[in-house]
């Protein structure tokens, strides 16, 4: 099962991370993973974040240390220190997670983290998103893998019932937490969670058929992700993707659909961020760039300008000390390719850390 999975992404290192909460999905995971793959000649590490912010977290930590050293698997309990937020507490415990398992991976040279996602997890994302007014890429939920500049997040449940875990867990007498923010009912997951079984008693639609249609959705996303890398390859220059630049009238004449995609695409890109930027955003970039009189706009940390009838996409901040009009005056002499050309002050100073 799992070794199916790494071949499938073409993922060959032999030490693999899990997170573990010492909840059923998680248990049952590093257990199964430690089954089938050790004897293979894989390392499997067990690493459990305590967020200190419930009174239970440290015995679950060690309940999980205890059973990771009955397995003989390598354990590390990663602690989430300093004052707590007041609001929005959820995501942040989930941002300081990830950060704490970045850099265990980061100082210990792994690569790869397995989380336990499932089958209704997924489901549950769909809704969530759903809730948000979320567009396609945020319907087709969860990715089975998702590069970090740290680590790569593997998720090889996401299309298993989480029942799967239980019974197997059950089937070696093996007891698990149960995380008492399951039952929190003020959190939208929660909600959902304890909505879906009436939903689908009512409807017949179940996790199974809801993820389904994500992986449908899947298939459109990719789809048009891949006619975007072909408009970018084909319509815009490059610096080495530090910088991209087309004709404004070619990116004009595109459909709105697509101005939105090429416009993520390059600024996440070029901002060297996880994430696009909010899709509003976008949007309202998209105004100000199709508006006759537009000059220049920052986002994501990116600066886009219109100049001699060319759209740039250009890093907001580039530090190069040896930059001056001086300077590049004397850099053109010897590149006569940039004589008399208008380039933005930005452009030049990539021209001049690249010595191109």
């Amino acid at each position: 099962m799992f070794e199916k999975f790494l071949k499938k992404h073409n993922i060959t290192e032999t030490s693999i991370c899990v997170g573990v909460s010492g909840g059923s999905d998680s248990l049952g995971l590093v257990l199964m993973l430690n089954d089938e793959l050790t004897p293979l000649g894989y390392k499997i590490i067990a690493l459990t974040v305590n967020h200190h912010l419930r009174k239970s977290a440290q015995d679950e930590a060690d309940y999980v240390a205890k059973v990771m050293q009955t397995y003989g698997i390598e354990h590390h309990i990663l602690h989430w220190q300093g004052q707590k937020p007041l609001a929005g507490v959820e995501e942040a415990a989930r941002k300081a997670r990830y950060s704490l398992i970045g850099s265990w991976c980061k100082e210990n040279d792994v690569k790869v983290l397995m989380t336990a996602h499932h089958l209704y997890d997924q489901a549950e994302t769909f809704f969530m998103r759903l809730e948000r007014g979320s567009g396609l890429d945020g319907l087709c939920g969860m990715n089975e893998v998702f590069e970090t500049p740290d680590f790569m997040v593997t998720r090889p449940l996401l299309n298993t019932n989480p029942q799967v875990m239980k019974d197997y867990l059950k089937a070696k007498n093996i007891a698990w937490v149960e995380d008492e923010s399951n039952y929190c009912t003020d959190l939208l997951r929660v909600k959902i969670r304890q909505f879906l079984p009436d939903f689908e008693q009512k409807t017949g639609i179940d996790a199974l058929k809801i993820v389904q249609t994500m992986h449908r959705l899947q298939a459109s996303k990719n789809h048009i992700e891949n006619e975007v890398k072909k408009i970018i390859k084909n319509r815009f220059q490059s610096l080495q993707n530090d910088a991209f630049w087309c004709n404004l009238p070619d990116f004009l004449s595109l459909d709105s659909e697509l101005k939105y995609r090429i416009l993520g695409k390059l600024l996440k890109t070029i901002g060297n961020t996880d994430y696009t930027p909010q899709a509003d955003k976008v949007f309202n970039l998209i105004e100000k760039i199709e508006a006759q009189n537009f000059k220049s706009a920052t986002l994501n940390n990116c600066h886009i300008c219109c100049l001699n009838n060319k759209l740039w996409f250009l890093p907001e901040k580039i530090v190069c000390p040896e930059y001056s009009a001086k300077a590049w005056q004397q850099y053109v002499l010897e590149h006569q390719k940039y004589k008399n050309k208008k380039l933005p002050s930005n452009l030049k100073k990539l021209i001049l850390l690249h010595q191109i």
